[in-house]
């Protein structure tokens, strides 16, 4: 972290709470300010615990990981950055599941490569790899920046003024494409959104012949199982599909229940006489509504009666 001769004080000035950091990137005159304080919250929170947690806004657009430990290195050590408004895509969500799997999934994954059979080294040589992208912040982004220890929050909470910190720089011949800005990166991205189709068709390759290879397996194990007597002695009859044989080679016979034959007739007996033609239909229908109508008429009629004997109190 490289700094720059200027006026002494005791410690960095503060607006609203945040403590004011002056940067200058290499090479420019122009001063940017980045704005931080110790995070605080009403909940407590494993992935950014409030005593060596920081929470930095007013980042600049190409922020990255590795700028933040090279800003504070020397005087604090990094665990995790959380940047947030990312650009395409929510790391805020991406981040909290990732953190909270990896405590589940670490003695899992230990346990896992401990007892993996060794395979070819060739195995996943044709496989297209993850092309690593640079990340993009909208203007005036902010992330938590969680400290290894809580005595680092001190140091950097208590930093000195009078010294302008000179932003991270990056290498202009630097190969790595986290490094890449301007039109190296767009012709990066772009480059690697579009792979050779020769890498594409070794994939596709790749991935049926993994696809047939399990297909077949799972068959072959099904085979294997069918008609084989258990520990008691029973033979398990797979029915394998409609009006098809069993497994042993009989015919598939389904017995009912009484009350499903039943209910199966009375569905037959009412589709056949009742439904069987539309003016049947049409027909039940204008005698339910003739009926509906008569009962109308006899209820307005008694209505009518009770309202002359009064009796009628309709609460």
């Amino acid at each position: 972290m490289g700094t720059k001769k200027g006026k002494k004080s005791s410690g960095l000035d503060e607006v609203g709470g945040y403590k004011v950091l002056p940067v200058q990137f290499s090479g420019k005159e122009a001063v940017h300010y980045l704005y931080f304080r110790q995070h605080s919250s009403n909940k407590e929170d494993i992935l950014k615990p409030s005593d060596r947690t920081i929470f930095m806004t007013n980042l600049p657009a190409d922020t990255t990981e590795r700028d933040i430990r090279r800003l504070f290195q020397g005087m604090a050590r990094i665990a995790r950055v959380v940047f947030h408004r990312v650009v395409g895509h929510d790391v805020i969500k991406t981040a909290a599941a990732d953190a909270r799997m990896m405590g589940e999934l670490a003695s899992a994954m230990a346990d896992a490569e401990s007892t993996k059979s060794k395979k070819s080294k060739n195995t996943d040589d044709d496989k297209l790899k993850p092309v690593p992208r640079s990340q993009l912040l909208e203007s005036g982004s902010s992330a938590h920046i969680v400290l290894l220890e809580t005595g680092e929050l001190t140091n950097v909470m208590s930093m000195k003024a009078g010294a302008i910190t000179e932003w991270p720089s990056r290498d202009s011949d630097s190969t790595n494409p986290l490094d890449y800005r301007g039109v190296s990166r767009y012709l990066y991205e772009h480059r690697a959104a579009r792979p050779p189709l020769d890498l594409l068709k070794a994939e596709v390759d790749s991935f049926m012949a993994k696809f047939e290879e399990s297909q077949y397996e799972r068959d072959r194990m099904l085979a294997q199982q069918q008609n084989v007597p258990d520990a008691d002695g029973f033979v398990t009859v797979v029915r394998r599909g409609r009006h098809t044989k069993n497994t042993d080679g009989a015919v598939s016979v389904k017995v009912l229940s009484a009350d499903d034959a039943r209910e199966a007739g009375a569905k037959k007996k009412d589709v056949v006489f009742g439904n069987m033609y539309k003016f049947q239909m049409r027909e039940r229908k204008n005698n339910q509504l003739l009926e509906l109508r008569k009962k109308f008429e006899e209820d307005k009629d008694r209505i009518a009666r009770m309202r002359q004997a009064r009796q009628f109190r309709p609460y």
